[in-house]
């Protein structure tokens, strides 16, 4: 079977797992803690936040597609992307992941989803380091510059004169 589909495929298990385990993780906290549905106005910030992340996904789905890649680790894009939502934040996938998941956690209204989005931070932030060392050792200097310039979290406009 093409390892591409493969990859892609994998990747779709990564959605199914935040955006169907999230909420059901967060609704049964909710339910054995006894805790309140948020307030109805939070759901329109939800949908704002999961369009928001669905969007930025697509870009950079799109972008690794274009180099010949997939979001999968196991079959990388062939070269370092650095374009598109890349020059404004190392890490956009995972950034428009939280705020899609976070984004469905306020819909359902559920503040144990909101907890437990907070919460997969920890492990995120742990794979994302491996994956800079990965980085690092695949394209060397050209990481290392890119990793100087971009920020890994909190976006930041690029500085267009370098």
């Amino acid at each position: 079977m093409d390892r591409r589909i493969v990859a892609w495929a994998e990747i779709s298990l990564v959605f199914l797992a935040l955006y169907l385990g999230v909420p059901l993780a967060g609704l049964s906290i909710d339910r054995g803690l006894g805790l309140a549905t948020l307030p109805t106005f939070v759901l329109l910030v939800g949908f704002f936040f999961l369009f928001v992340g669905l969007a930025g996904l697509a870009w950079c789905f799109s972008l690794f597609a274009g180099a010949l890649g997939t979001p999968n680790p196991r079959l990388p894009p062939s070269r370092l992307v650095t374009s598109g939502p890349y020059a404004w934040t190392r890490n956009p996938i995972a950034g428009s992941h939280f705020l899609a998941v976070l984004g469905v956690a306020l819909v359902i209204g559920s503040p144990g989803a909101v907890l437990v989005v907070f919460l997969l931070g920890i492990p995120a932030n742990l794979l994302i380091r491996h994956e800079e060392r990965t980085l690092e050792l695949r394209f060397g200097a050209e990481y290392r510059a890119y990793r100087e310039s971009v920020p890994r979290w909190i976006p930041r406009r690029p500085n267009r004169h370098r």
